[in-house]
């Protein structure tokens, strides 16, 4: 027998697997697009901690306000995933470029990279979020502005402040694969030159 609310219903029998499976393949991909953009294991390993400890401190906050997990709040987590990188992935190239001592690398990142972060992506989003308060609908009100106004505070809070000092302790050496790349590159180009010279 198939009504309506089999079909509603339907979703809870594996909800559990599907926010596992689609928290996976999304952190998975954020894996494959941190080590393309920055080019450095070490760091991109860094970022997807810092990453899924947001989505983690999501997870606690679901738990907090007593949302539950159904088909709106697993894309909200998914989404949430996507959003974190904006807060981590600007720092993290902003202190791969830096020069100097871990410490000073990490600072000099944040105060690039810091501002922009803080008024492009953190005020923004939460100014954006706040009208979802006033929203008449529950759904708008549990699933998005709740949720969206953690994913905000998480990733602000993870993306300047645990993530440079993370950095300043841990962080990878300056430069990327595509870096030393470019460096052999360039090399081999100025040898073959002076071949061609001679």
């Amino acid at each position: 027998m198939c009504t309506v609310s089999y079909v509603f219903f339907e979703q809870y029998l594996y909800i559990d697997v599907t926010a596992s499976v689609t928290i996976g393949l999304a952190l998975f991909g954020v894996v494959i697009v941190t080590m393309l953009m920055l080019g450095n294991p070490w760091m991109s390993a860094i970022v997807v901690g810092t990453v899924f400890m947001i989505e983690a401190g999501l997870i606690g906050v679901m738990k907090l306000w007593s949302i539950s997990l159904n088909a709106v709040s697993i894309v909200n987590m998914a989404m949430c995933i996507g959003i974190s990188v904006e807060f981590c992935s600007h720092i993290a190239v902003a202190f791969d470029k830096a020069r100097g001592t871990r410490q000073e690398r990490a600072f000099k990142a944040l105060v690039e990279m810091g501002p922009s972060v803080f008024s492009g992506i953190t005020m923004t989003k939460f100014f954006g979020v706040v009208v979802l308060a006033f929203a008449p609908s529950q759904l708008f009100q549990i699933y998005y502005f709740r949720m969206y106004l953690a994913i905000v505070i998480l990733g602000f809070l993870h993306g300047l402040m645990f993530l440079p000092v993370i950095l300043s302790l841990v962080g990878p050496p300056p430069g990327s694969l595509w870096t030393l790349i470019g460096k052999k590159c360039n090399k081999k180009n100025q040898e073959a030159e002076e071949r061609e010279v001679n």
